[in-house]
């Protein structure tokens, strides 16, 4: 009973709904009732804030799952003695690993909480009905962008629409296929996106339309729904709300920038632990880069690649990432969408829908080039569409290195096998994807395990 009641409580996390006090002004909640807890507007909103809290924690975009998707790549790397963060970074991860056990429930726990808040707002008959749908649309984003976290590194995992509050109801849920989480995300997404508007304040703290946009574009992108992806880039480009800053150094330095579409604001009192997580002066289980992408990302240095000096530095012998430098309070933002990305998406998406070898649509060279004049670096004139490809590729990977984006990038260009040595030839191609949690399976007989773990 022990093993159950530890597992339902860690996946279920129903008792502390702890608010994002400093980023809002609203003071935390603690200890509410599932039950009776959303009772008005300013209820439904403070546990509304408490799925934000579910984001940030350390098993989350807090720490691990974030810095995750670069340390499984070629990017990162862990030092240390941990052997779940060692099984990680040496890509031989084993169905038993407690982190991933962690991960999994505090994904799941965010995933709850906001169908909990959208149980809530579906409740109540003291609210006006476009506050109630702007409540669930937000609600409706968060469980979207979990769904979708979890679908890039576990494929189908089940998708759960309703509060889960006993050991049964998580026993009793069998995976969903890929293609149902993702018709299940973008469902969510569309809604958040017609419902959402820019009502809600503390932008880009709190989800609106246009991140909803934005994240279908990530999606229907890794999808391979390429005319989608272009589109919905376009949309969140074209609507004029965010731009590029000047300079790439601003982007860790200014909070809640104009380039930020939905960012999480970690204070000291609601820390994160990415600060200490690169710096050798501290103590603990640490992340850096890897000597081959540092040599790289050197190389385009010397060409002018003004990111490299603001994104890393050899320090104690390490390279050190530099995106999250506080470590006095482990206080620094983290961005999950920006406008950067939507950039990139929408050349990528276009030139994918060209002939490889035919010239690159001149708004490729442009979207390129939006990134590389930033970065300090000569615009390219004439790519074919496949180059186009390679450039956006490298491009992405030094300007989102450590904001969670490379693992899922070298799956869609299909570069696991060249890059990280998972070739189906040598029978390695099953660490495409996570192994689900044995706590897990142990505990919900519907869960069957990825192949080759």
């Amino acid at each position: 009973m022990k093993r159950y009641s530890y597992l339902l409580m860690l996946f279920l996390g129903l008792s502390m709904f702890s608010g994002c006090e400093d980023t809002l002004d609203i003071d935390p909640t603690t200890g509410v009732d599932i039950e009776e807890a959303i009772t008005d507007e300013v209820s439904l909103n403070r546990a509304a804030l408490g799925t934000y809290s579910a984001l940030q924690d350390f098993d989350y975009y807090g720490l691990r799952y974030l810095l995750y998707q670069d340390v499984y790549a070629d990017n990162m790397q862990h030092r240390g003695t941990f052997t779940t963060d060692v099984e990680v970074s040496t890509r031989d991860i084993k169905a038993s690993n407690l982190q991933l056990a962690s991960t999994w429930a505090g994904i799941y726990t965010t995933i709850n909480r906001a169908n909990i808040v959208i149980r809530g707002a579906e409740q109540l008959d003291n609210i006006e009905e476009e506050t109630r749908n702007r409540y669930i649309a937000e609600m409706r984003f968060i469980r979207a962008l979990a769904h979708f976290d979890l679908l890039r590194v576990f494929g189908g995992v089940p998708v759960i629409t309703s509060p889960t509050t006993t050991i049964p109801e998580i026993q009793n849920v069998a995976r969903s296929s890929e293609a149902e989480v993702y018709n299940a995300v973008i469902a969510d997404l569309l809604f958040a996106e017609e419902n959402l508007g820019n009502a809600i304040s503390n932008a880009p703290y709190r989800a609106s339309s246009l991140a909803a946009t934005a994240l279908l574009a990530r999606v229907y992108l890794q999808q391979g729904n390429n005319a989608a992806a272009e589109a919905s880039a376009n949309t969140v480009i074209e609507s004029g709300q965010f731009e590029l800053l000047e300079n790439f150094s601003d982007l860790w330095v200014r909070e809640g920038n104009a380039e930020s579409i939905f960012e999480l604001n970690f204070t000291p009192y609601d820390a994160n632990g990415l600060g200490s997580a690169s710096d050798p002066r501290t103590g603990g289980q640490k992340f850096y880069l890897r000597q081959a992408f540092f040599d790289e990302f050197a190389a385009s240095a010397a060409e002018g690649d003004l990111r490299f000096e603001q994104t890393t530095r050899f320090e104690g012998n390490r390279n050190r990432l530099l995106k999250y430098e506080d470590v006095s309070e482990n206080a620094d933002n983290v961005p999950i969408i920006r406008l950067a990305e939507m950039y990139l998406i929408r050349a990528e998406a276009r030139a994918r829908q060209g002939a490889a070898l035919a010239p690159a649509d001149p708004q490729v060279i442009s979207d390129i080039n939006m990134i590389r004049r930033r970065a300090g670096l000569t615009p390219v004139v004439v790519l074919t569409n496949a180059q186009a490809l390679q450039e956006i590729l490298e491009q992405r990977r030094f300007e989102f290195v450590g904001e969670g984006m490379r693992f899922m990038d070298l799956k869609r260009y299909n570069l696991t096998c060249e890059r990280l040595g998972f070739c189906e030839a040598d029978g390695e191609d099953f660490r495409n994807l996570w192994p689900i949690p044995l706590q897990q399976i142990e505990v919900n007989p519907e869960l069957d395990q990825n192949p080759g773990y």
